[in-house]
């Protein structure tokens, strides 16, 4: 880069940096295996782009790991403007974390994937919930991250499920799924699942017969 306080960002750390925009609030381990980084490569760039403005660094839950979220100066760096910047929620850290270090090995062996930052900046740009399953009374359920589909083919949309959801809503989500593959919009739907997590989401998918749209797999 040219000036001031950006001039020793390289193509590279703008490539992490962007990994980092999309999905929001990433785990330095994240960040190491998407780029393929050892540790004394991945601080120092950390700090590189920390000390540029480009992310804020935060401690995890209870303190344990380090993670880091674009700023709005790094979003516009990047090429993501369309992104809103992330917010840190102790509710919600655990899942973003694992959804982005899931989506870090996807990517590495060459998947390509859309976070749910992304599907969402995509609907607001067309005007419609055309990455969401419909579910009962208009409403609408986003994946937390979609496998896009090679030659055509409609995505995967895939669930990070860590802590369990009531069955009354959990059937209703694998029927809302059910609905979306048999339209076209969706190829699959694969839930991966912590470890107590996947006996039950295995009960729901017997409950609602929705074996042949719907895989599930540790995480």
């Amino acid at each position: 880069m040219a000036n001031g306080r950006t001039e020793r960002i390289s193509r590279r750390d703008l490539e992490v940096l962007e990994f980092i925009a999309r999905f929001g609030v990433v785990s330095r381990e994240a960040v190491a295996s998407w780029a393929g980084t050892a540790q004394t490569c991945t601080l120092t760039r950390e700090r590189r782009l920390r000390d540029a403005g480009l992310i804020e660094v935060s401690c995890g839950v209870w303190g344990e790991g380090k993670l880091a979220a674009c700023t709005s100066a790094g979003l516009a760096l990047c090429g993501r403007g369309e992104l809103r910047p992330a917010r840190f929620s102790l509710a919600t850290v655990r899942h973003e974390t694992t959804v982005a270090e899931l989506a870090a090995a996807m990517e590495r062996a060459g998947e390509r994937t859309l976070s749910e930052r992304e599907i969402v900046a995509r609907e607001r740009e067309q005007g419609g919930r055309i990455l969401s399953a419909e579910l009962s009374g208009e409403r609408f359920h986003r994946a937390d991250l979609l496998r896009v589909g090679s030659n055509g083919e409609p995505p995967e949309a895939i669930e990070v499920e860590l802590t369990a959801k009531g069955q009354a809503r959990l059937d209703e989500l694998l029927r809302g799924w059910r609905w979306a593959i048999a339209e076209r919009r969706f190829s699959r739907v694969h839930y991966r699942c912590g470890p107590r997590i996947r006996a039950l989401v295995e009960r729901a998918v017997e409950r609602t017969q929705t074996n042949s749209a719907v895989a599930v797999e540790g995480l």
